[in-house]
């Protein structure tokens, strides 16, 4: 696999403070997290993810836990996305952090916390979960909601006012995300135009369906986001 080289990360100011909390994560703290991490079941849902980790032992007083998780997800979906190896990311970030001077790092301490961060990093349901919230928005659009407008529209018989026949017009308006902003595109459909659409729509749902029971069968887990 090919890499692309990466020579500065910007890292915010609050993420800096998460990322150095790595190294106050004692030694049993450290193992339990990688050991959790490596045998949770992979979800997109970060509070499910994060019940599994309480589950270990070692991990029962770590109070920053959801933010260092959801650190690690960010840092091996910039490396999935971007064609970067998580250890030369890493260098970025850490060198990153040095000179904003917001966090003092050592150099023992920066080669402590890189070791650690490529360990959890590259944990099982850090890395699928990464890679499947990339995915995931790895679209020109991303659908946030659609609702359909339903008019009578009336028309006239010769000059006059009399209402003669009507017509049925159906409006989809369809809002998605493009580009960081929300965008709203709306489409007139006719009687037959609704009924293809939402025969199209039952036949997604049965192959999602489909598509589930096989992931079922061959023990592959399916990571959909939590609902809103």
């Amino acid at each position: 696999m090919t890499t692309k080289r990466i020579h500065s990360v910007e890292v915010p100011e609050d993420e800096q403070g998460i990322l150095a909390s790595i190294l106050r994560l004692s030694d049993p703290a450290l193992d339990g997290l990688e050991r959790a991490l490596c045998q949770a079941r992979p979800t997109l849902d970060k509070s499910e993810l994060i019940s599994q980790l309480r589950e270990e032992p070692s991990l029962a007083n770590v109070q920053d836990l959801s933010q260092i998780v959801g650190s690690l997800l960010s840092i091996a979906g910039t490396a999935y996305s971007g064609g970067t190896a998580i250890d030369e990311l890493l260098d970025a970030v850490i060198d990153g952090i040095k000179n904003d001077d917001v966090v003092e790092l050592s150099d023992s301490d920066a080669q402590i916390m890189k070791f650690r961060l490529a360990k959890l990093a590259k944990t099982k349901s850090v890395e699928l979960g990464a890679k499947a919230i990339q995915l995931l928005g790895a679209n020109d659009r991303s659908f946030d909601s659609a609702r359909v407008i339903t008019d009578f529209r009336p028309i006239y018989s010769g000059d006059g006012a009399n209402v003669a026949a009507g017509v049925i017009v159906h409006q989809l308006a369809i809002r998605s995300s493009h580009n960081g902003r929300t965008e709203a595109t709306y489409i007139a459909l006719d009687s037959t135009d609704l009924a293809s659409l939402g025969a199209s729509v039952t036949r997604a749902l049965k192959k999602d369906k489909s598509l589930r029971d096989f992931a079922r069968a061959s023990s592959t887990p399916i990571l959909t986001p939590p609902p809103e």
